[in-house]
C-alpha cells in the first residue's frame, strides 16, 4: 500500500500549484533516505557477524545508489538504470521478499525501505522531475545489466556468496522456480529482463507516436524548443 500510495502523495505535492520549489526537498530526501538505510543495513550486518553476506552487491543494491544520483543530480545515465533495474527487478522483490526476517524485526523494516524506497523513487523521477527514457535507454540500462552480472559473478565465486541469485536460486518461492534449473534460469532472465525493459519504455513511444501524429515532434535526446 505505501509502495503505491506514498510516490503519488509526492508526485502532486511535486506537480502542484507551487510545487517546483518543493521537487529538490523532496529528491534529496528520498535519496538521503535510501543511502541511509544502506548505511544502517551495513551496521545491522556487522553487529550480527554477517558482513559478507550483506554487502551491497545485490542489483537492487546498485539501484539505491543510482537513483540517489538520479534523484540529487538529475544524471540522466543514473536515471535510465534506476528505471529499468527498478521496475524490472526490484517490483519482483518486493512482491516475493528473499527475507529470512519476518515483522517487527529490524531486518524486515531495512528490507523493505530500501526496495520499496527505489520504486517511490522511480515514479518520483519519472512523474514528478519531468525525467523520461529513450529507445536507446534500453541499450545502456541492458549493457550495464552485463556488467552487473560479470563483476558479481566474479564477486560470488571469490568470496562464496550468491549476490544477484547467480549461482543458485534463492530458498524462498520467487519467479526463478519457473524459469529453469542452472544456469539456464539465468538466460531465461536475461530475456525477459530485456522483455520487460521493452514494456516499460513502451509508454514513451506510444506517447512519442500520439505526438508526432499531432505534428509535434519530440525526441528525448534532443532539447524540445517548447521548453
Amino acid at each position: 500500500f505505501l509502495t503505491g500510495f506514498l510516490p503519488a502523495v509526492l508526485i502532486v505535492l511535486a506537480r502542484s500549484r507551487g510545487g517546483a520549489r518543493r521537487v529538490r526537498p523532496i529528491a534529496r530526501t528520498l535519496a538521503a533516505v535510501l543511502v541511509l538505510n544502506q548505511v544502517v543495513l551495513f551496521a545491522f550486518a556487522v553487529r550480527w557477524g554477517v558482513v559478507k553476506e550483506h554487502l551491497p552487491l545485490q542489483l537492487c543494491d546498485w539501484a539505491t545508489f543510482t537513483c540517489a544520483a538520479a534523484l540529487v543530480w538529475r544524471h540522466r545515465l543514473a536515471f535510465e538504470l534506476s528505471y529499468f533495474w527498478g521496475l524490472a527487478g526490484t517490483v519482483q522483490a518486493v512482491i516475493t521478499p528473499d527475507l529470512a526476517e519476518d515483522f517487527p524485526h529490524p531486518g524486515f523494516f531495512v528490507f523493505h525501505i530500501a526496495h520499496s524506497g527505489i520504486i517511490v523513487a522511480v515514479f518520483f523521477l519519472t512523474l514528478g522531475m519531468g525525467m523520461r527514457p529513450s529507445l536507446r535507454s534500453i541499450g545502456r540500462a541492458f549493457l550495464g545489466l552485463q556488467l552487473y552480472a560479470a563483476v558479481t559473478l566474479l564477486l560470488n565465486l571469490l568470496l562464496d556468496t550468491n549476490y544477484g541469485y547467480l549461482l543458485r536460486k534463492p530458498a524462498r518461492p520467487s519467479l526463478l522456480d519457473y524459469l529453469g534449473p542452472w544456469p539456464w534460469y539465468i538466460v531465461s532472465l536475461e530475456v525477459l529482463a530485456l522483455l520487460l525493459f521493452f514494456l516499460y519504455y513502451a509508454p514513451f513511444a506510444v506517447a512519442d507516436r500520439l505526438r508526432r501524429a499531432r505534428g509535434r515532434v519530440h525526441s528525448p535526446d534532443v532539447p524540445h524548443r517548447d521548453r
